[in-house]
């Protein structure tokens, strides 16, 4: 469930890109010295943009040092590391604990070991976010539950991850109805992004998916999408629009750059991919 919410590289300043990358690697260097170096692994794209998001908000600016590149071993790359961005690493790693979590309820086996290995740095984060360790647990345990029943309603379905989106938000900076709307909207257009990506995968392994169960099977992902094609434009659109309601009207004061390319750009650009059919959504390489 990550990997939807990416900046446009190609339309993108190279001062932002140079800024989302910092972030993105200053995540990467924080997970790998407070975990194992697979924990490197917990990395993704979503979190490097929810701690841009969340410096912005609360007026944290960060300093960006040149490190070495754990991966390159020579190459020296920005990295942006503060109080909260080691926050941002340990929400990492329970989204990814509670993602696998969920997967090897579903009978993914061989993703076992990879909880397993998590397990340890798992614990960790939990001490230092508590809340947001209750609030995972409870979310995809409702999730679960929606699941074993093939709830039909995609917007049922959708709820527990946008809740939880909200809710996460809401312990960094506070209640407030824009803020709100705006990561409960972001967490909602990430569950249907995904739905939509593995639709024609899960029918095929009888896994649920909020789409079969609400539109019917998926033989094939190009009919399908062809099928529903008024009705998924709908979903994902009137979703983007209550994002970008909402941005227009927060308080962006921090890396404006990077969040509105993100907004108005790189995920209306993920999902027109996905309704195109692509087998998976494309990646922005760092």
């Amino acid at each position: 469930m990550f990997g939807y919410v990416i900046p446009d590289k190609n339309n993108m300043y190279i001062k932002d890109f140079n800024v989302f990358q910092a972030f993105y690697c200053g995540l990467c260097r924080t997970l790998g010295k407070t975990g194992s170096q697979p924990t490197r692994l917990c990395t993704n794209y979503d979190v490097t943009f929810f701690s841009v998001l969340l410096h912005s908000l609360t007026e944290q600016e960060v300093t960006f040092e040149r490190k070495i590149c754990a991966y390159s071993g020579r190459r020296k790359a920005s990295v942006a590391a503060d109080e909260l961005s080691r926050k941002m690493a340990d929400l990492a790693v329970l989204l990814a604990y509670y993602n696998l979590d969920d997967d090897v309820r579903d009978g993914k086996i061989l993703r076992a070991p990879v909880k397993w290995g998590l397990s340890l740095r798992r614990s960790k984060a939990a001490k230092r976010l508590p809340k947001i360790d209750e609030m995972m647990r409870c979310r995809f345990a409702e999730l679960r539950k929606l699941e074993k029943e093939n709830c039909d309603s995609i917007d049922m379905a959708a709820h527990p991850f946008a809740t939880l989106m909200r809710d996460i938000t809401r312990e960094f900076v506070g209640e407030d109805c824009v803020t709100d709307d705006f990561a409960y909207n972001l967490g909602r257009i990430v569950y249907l992004m995904d739905a939509v990506d593995d639709v024609e995968k899960d029918c095929k392994k009888g896994t649920y998916n909020p789409l079969v169960a609400a539109m019917g099977k998926c033989e094939d992902k190009a009919r399908f999408l062809e099928k529903n094609r008024e009705e998924l434009e709908f979903l994902l659109g009137s979703t983007y629009n209550k994002i970008v309601g909402a941005y227009n009207m927060m308080p962006i004061k921090l890396y404006e750059g990077v969040l509105s390319n993100t907004v108005y750009l790189g995920i209306r650009m993920q999902m027109e991919r996905l309704l195109k059919g692509e087998e998976k959504c494309q990646m922005t390489r760092l």
